[in-house]
């Protein structure tokens, strides 16, 4: 162990895994990125937690929290620093089975929550991957199989358990740190490290889940009827899309899940699904939630899915937008693109009650593109869309800058979130690269454009020393989810 690592605390003995180590392969990188930290913390208690941060501060170095690892930006490690890691606080605890509240502690993947929930008849929305940790998501957003019906995992939510930068441990809700309460639900980044959640599930056992592929239109008529169909749609249905190019085609690989307990009820709602476009493939099945986000998906993050990711959303595609997401599918960028319905129970939510403030938009758009393929593809292919976008979300975006923050977290939400990191993070630990990272070239060029609509422009602050990790998932293909926050790379026709 170096000299800088060797005055670890006695609770953390046997916790902290530094080079050289057994298990440091399998905890140095994050699914996106590949790093090199000094040391990771592997605390399993809260109060474990607060002596890692306070050991962590002391060594002055950079500081990282994980939970899942999935977060697109690669936050959640860091190079030379130290990282936080709380995937040993994974317990999930009914604690009211009347009223489906459940604690959740933030380590947990969602796998393991949906499995645990299974035999009490209750699920939690909650991204689209097994794999992605409760922490990041739940305080990111959260747009899973059943958003439309049950709203982001962040409406869900209804107290937290967070440990402040110096160390106190505070438990917010709606009557007691209410502010810190509303920031966590959509910009917890910045805030804290959040330990457990309390959120209130739903009744739910089976769903009805439809996968389709359909050959899209080059004219991008395929796209705009499936965010046209989404929209008029029943909440009880939520969908998911990937487009891609497959040779000279462009396919479409939809996976929609209904919120009922029978087939009967469930192929209704998905069946003006098959009408978008020349349907390839297709079935319908009744099958268990926890079937959606399985434990196989529980697989170490070794930076195993490179790429870059942008994203905005969107109120009712038009023609030129349509077109726009066809071609970065098909024009020189190559982008595999995901569309995610909204709408629903998440626009039930007035805009100020959280920190995510999108509430009238109907669908999310997210662009990926892996190498050789860069930024500057990603730029190329996105530039037409994103010019069209109304705002964007935090778990979906690889870039973070002060531009992507001013789309993000638009106007007097912005300006909240910006007073409350700093009221609840005076030093700036956890200040994440949304506020301190340079703006690249792709984010200048609609800088303007969202300005115009949020009524800011964002500055750079000072570098911090650390950033909260974000979490997310995604579809793939028909019939199977893939990794999270990114369709894998190259796409073969379903089989």
């Amino acid at each position: 162990m170096s000299t800088a690592m060797a005055r670890v605390p006695d609770s953390l003995r046997g916790q902290i895994v530094t080079p050289g180590d057994r298990r440091y392969a399998n905890l140095r990188s994050t699914y996106t990125r590949s790093a090199s930290p000094a040391a990771v913390l592997l605390p399993k208690t809260t109060a474990q937690v607060v002596d890692a941060l306070r050991y962590a501060r002391e060594q002055r170095l950079p500081i990282a929290v994980r939970s899942g690892g999935h977060g697109l930006s690669g936050a959640s490690s860091n190079n030379g620093g130290v990282v936080i890691d709380l995937s040993m606080l994974n317990r999930v605890q009914v604690i009211d089975e009347r009223a489906g509240l459940v604690r959740v502690e933030a380590g947990a993947r969602w796998a393991n929550v949906a499995k645990a929930l299974a035999p009490y008849g209750l699920v939690i929305s909650s991204g689209d991957y097994g794999g992605v940790g409760v922490g990041g998501l739940a305080t990111g957003g959260g747009v899973g199989w059943l958003v439309r019906a049950h709203g982001l995992t962040v409406d869900r939510v209804r107290a937290v358990e967070v440990v402040l930068a110096d160390g106190t441990l505070v438990r917010a809700d709606a009557h007691h740190e209410p502010e810190l309460f509303w920031l966590v639900r959509g910009a917890g980044a910045g805030a804290g490290i959040v330990v457990a959640f309390e959120i209130e599930a739903a009744e739910q056992r089976n769903v009805g889940v439809a996968q389709l592929v359909v050959e899209a239109h080059p004219d991008g008529r395929t796209v705009r009827e499936w965010t046209s169909c989404l929209a008029q749609a029943p909440r009880e249905l939520s969908a998911a899309a990937v487009v891609f190019a497959e040779g000279r085609s462009v396919l479409m690989s939809i996976t929609a899940v209904v919120a009922a307990e029978s087939l009967r009820r469930a192929r209704p709602a998905v069946e003006p699904l098959l009408a978008i476009g020349k349907v390839l493939e297709h079935r319908t099945d009744l099958l268990p939630y926890p079937t959606l986000v399985p434990t196989a998906h529980l697989n170490p993050n070794v930076g195993q899915q490179r790429g870059t990711t942008t994203n905005g959303l969107f109120t009712a595609l038009d023609d030129a937008g349509a077109r726009a997401v066809t071609r970065a599918v098909t024009g020189p960028g190559r982008a595999v693109v995901q569309l995610r319905s909204l709408g629903g129970a998440v626009n039930d939510v007035a805009p100020d009650a959280t920190a995510y403030p999108h509430r009238h938009q109907d669908t999310l758009i997210v662009a990926s593109v892996f190498p050789p393929q860069a930024d500057a593809a990603l730029s190329a292919a996105w530039r037409a869309v994103g010019a069209r976008a109304d705002g964007a979300y935090v778990n979906f975006e690889s870039r973070p800058d002060p531009a992507a923050f001013a789309r993000i977290y638009p106007g007097e939400t912005g300006a909240r979130v910006r007073r409350l990191w700093k009221r609840y993070d005076p030093d700036g630990v956890f200040r994440p690269a949304l506020l301190t990272a340079q703006p690249n070239r792709a984010a200048q060029t609609n800088r303007s454009a969202q300005t115009s609509r949020s009524g800011q422009a964002d500055r750079a602050g000072q570098p911090g020393r650390a950033s909260q990790a974000s979490g997310s998932g995604q579809p793939g293909r028909a019939g199977q989810a893939r990794g999270s926050g990114q369709p894998h790379r190259r796409r073969r026709r379903p089989r």
